[in-house]
C-alpha cells in the first residue's frame, strides 16, 4: 500500500530530521512502557483472581443446587418423619437418591399425615413423584459437551477438640487441647480442587507422626478403576475417623496424627446429651481467602450424616444440596441456564435453587469486590494508554509541518487529501503498535523472571513483598492473552485517535500555498 510505504519511510531514524526521530523514539518508548506495566499487572492479577476463584470453590463447587422451603414442606419431603418403613426420621438428598421407594408412607400402619400438609405431587401414573431422582436425571441429561458432573454434599455444625501432646524443652511431655467451633463439611472423593489444595507434611508433622500414628492412615489419592484418581480418609477402628483440617490448625500448633473428638449435641427421651466421635488428624488443606475457610473441616459423610440427624434439617436450608462442577468455568452461566431450563421442563424447579459461586453467601462480597477492582483497574489502564499516546499527537504535528514540501508534491502528483491523512493516519498507528510490541516482549521477560524479581525486592526490603496468605507461595506468571488483547487493541484505537489531528491539518494543505511559500 502506497500510504503505509510512505508513513514508514518517514519514520525511518535520520540524522537530517533528528528532533523528529528523537521524538517518536521517545514517544514509542514511553508507549512500550505503559504496556509492559499494564500487560504484567493484568497477567499477574488475572492470574491470582482465577486462582482466588479456584480456592474460593474448592470448599463448595462453581454451581450448588440447594432445596428450597417448598421442599422441606413437600410431602415428599416430610412423609418420612410419619413412616415406619423411614425409622419415623426425614432422609438427607443422598438417603433419598438410594431409597426404594418415592412414598415409604403406609396407611395400614402409619399414622394419618397432618391435615395442614401439602398433597403429593404425583406422577401420570398416580406415584408420587420422587423430586431427587428426577433432579439427578435432568442433570445427567445435559449436554455432555459441558462436561457436568454432580454430587450431593452435607454440612453440619459441631466443635472439634484436639489433644496437643508435645516434648518441652526440658524433655517433659506436655498436654494441651485445641477447641473450636467449625463447620463439618461431607467429603467429595472427586473434588480436583481438593487435591490440588492438599498440603504436604511438614517436618514437624513427620516427627510427630513417628510417635506412633501409621502413615497409611493419612489422607491418599487413590485411582479408581476407571483411571480417576479420588480423595480417601481412613478411618481406623482404635482411634477413630480421619478428618482433614484448614491449615490455620495447623498454625495453631495443630500435628498430623494428633488424636481428639468431635462434640455435638442430641436430643434423647430425657434431656439433650453431648455426644462425642473419635477423630484424628489425617491431613491439612488450603482453604485459600473464602471467609469460612479456617472453621471448615473436612470429614466423611457418615459424620455429617450422624450429625445432622440430630436436629431438624430444614432449620439450615443451606446445609444439604447437590454440587454441580466442570471444568471450564467460562461455561458457567451457560451450565445454569441449561439446569434452570431442564428442571423447569421436568417440574421440579420450584423444589430447587440453583445458585453459581458469585452469588453464594460467603463468597459474593468477595467476588463483587474483585469485579470492581477490575474495572477500576481497567480505566486506570485505558486513561494511561490515552496519557501515552497523546505524545503520538505533537510528533505528527512536527512531522506535518517537517514534510509540507513533499505534500505539496505529492498533492500535485495527484495524492488525494484521503490518502495524505491515511499517511499521518498510518504514523500514529504504527508508532502505537511498535510500542505495543516491545513492551509486550519486555513483559513475556519479566513474568518469567518475576520470582527472581520479587524475591530480589523482598531481600532488599527485608520482608516477603506479598504476604503468603493471599497471594500464595508464588505470584502467576502466565502471560494474559485478555490482557495482549487489550492493549493491543486499545493502542491501536487510541493510536489512530491521536493521529487524526495530524492527518486532517495534513490533508488541509493546499499544494498552490505550499510550493509557493518554500
Amino acid at each position: 500500500m502506497f500510504e503505509l510505504s510512505v508513513a514508514l519511510k518517514y519514520l525511518s531514524p535520520r540524522w537530517r530530521q533528528l528532533s523528529v526521530s528523537m521524538i517518536s523514539i521517545i514517544s514509542i518508548l514511553v508507549i512500550a512502557l505503559v504496556v509492559w506495566l499494564i500487560v504484567v499487572f493484568f497477567s499477574v492479577t488475572h492470574g491470582l483472581e482465577k486462582s482466588w476463584i479456584q480456592k474460593l470453590i474448592t470448599l463448595t463447587a462453581p454451581i450448588r443446587i440447594t432445596p428450597t422451603e417448598a421442599y422441606y414442606q413437600s410431602y415428599y419431603y416430610q412423609s418420612d418423619s410419619i413412616s415406619s418403613a423411614s425409622n419415623y426420621a426425614t432422609k438427607t438428598i443422598a438417603e433419598k437418591l438410594v431409597s426404594p421407594v418415592a412414598d415409604p408412607y403406609d396407611p395400614e400402619i402409619d399414622g394419618e399425615p397432618p391435615s395442614q400438609w401439602p398433597q403429593p405431587n404425583k406422577d401420570a401414573d398416580g406415584s408420587v413423584v420422587d423430586i431427587v431422582k428426577k433432579t439427578f436425571n435432568a442433570i445427567d441429561g445435559l449436554p455432555s459437551s459441558l462436561g457436568v458432573s454432580s454430587s450431593d454434599f452435607e454440612v453440619a455444625v459441631a466443635n472439634v477438640r484436639i489433644k496437643l501432646i508435645r516434648e518441652g524443652a526440658d524433655g517433659q511431655w506436655n498436654q494441651s487441647y485445641l477447641n473450636q467451633s467449625a463447620y463439618l463439611g461431607s467429603l467429595d472423593p472427586n473434588n480436583q480442587s481438593l487435591m490440588q489444595s492438599l498440603l504436604p507434611p511438614s517436618e514437624a508433622d513427620i516427627a510427630n507422626l513417628s510417635k506412633g500414628t501409621s502413615r497409611n492412615l493419612l489422607v491418599n489419592l487413590q485411582k479408581t478403576s476407571e483411571g480417576k484418581q479420588v480423595v480417601i480418609l481412613p478411618t481406623d477402628p482404635e482411634i477413630g475417623e480421619a478428618i482433614l483440617l484448614p491449615k490455620t490448625f495447623r498454625d495453631a500448633g495443630t500435628r498430623l496424627g494428633d488424636q481428639g473428638h468431635i462434640s455435638y449435641y442430641s436430643p434423647t427421651l430425657s434431656a439433650v446429651q453431648e455426644q462425642r466421635l473419635p477423630v484424628y488428624v489425617a491431613g491439612f488443606y488450603d482453604p485459600g481467602i473464602i471467609p469460612i475457610g479456617g472453621k471448615f473441616i473436612i470429614v466423611n459423610k457418615s459424620i455429617t450424616n450422624l450429625i445432622r440427624a440430630s436436629h431438624n434439617q430444614s432449620e439450615a436450608l443451606s446445609t444439604n444440596g447437590i454440587n454441580i462442577r466442570f471444568d471450564d468455568l467460562n461455561n458457567l452461566e451457560e451450565v445454569k441456564n441449561s439446569l434452570t431450563k431442564s428442571f423447569e421442563q421436568a417440574g421440579i424447579l420450584p423444589y430447587w435453587d440453583i445458585e453459581t459461586y458469585r452469588e453464594f453467601d460467603f463468597t459474593r462480597d468477595l467476588i463483587q469486590q474483585l469485579r470492581s477492582e477490575r474495572n477500576l483497574w481497567t480505566l486506570i489502564a485505558t486513561v494511561i494508554i490515552i496519557v501515552a499516546c497523546s505524545n503520538i499527537i505533537s510528533m505528527l504535528i512536527i512531522l506535518v509541518n517537517d514534510k509540507k514540501h513533499e505534500i505539496g508534491i505529492l498533492r500535485s502528483m495527484g495524492a488525494t487529501s484521503a490518502s495524505i491523512a491515511l499517511i499521518f493516519g498510518f504514523c500514529g498507528v504504527v508508532m502505537g503498535m511498535l510500542g505495543s510490541l516491545i513492551g509486550t516482549l519486555a513483559a513475556i521477560v519479566t513474568l518469567r523472571n518475576l520470582q527472581t524479581l520479587i524475591d530480589w525486592i523482598g531481600s532488599l526490603q527485608g520482608h516477603e513483598v506479598f504476604n503468603p496468605v493471599f497471594y500464595g507461595n508464588t505470584l502467576p506468571n502466565q502471560i494474559s492473552a485478555d490482557a495482549i488483547a487489550f492493549v493491543v487493541l486499545s493502542t491501536a484505537i487510541i493510536s489512530l485517535i491521536a493521529g487524526i489531528v495530524p492527518a486532517v491539518k495534513a490533508s488541509m494543505l493546499r499544494p498552490s500555498s505550499i510550493l509557493r511559500s518554500e
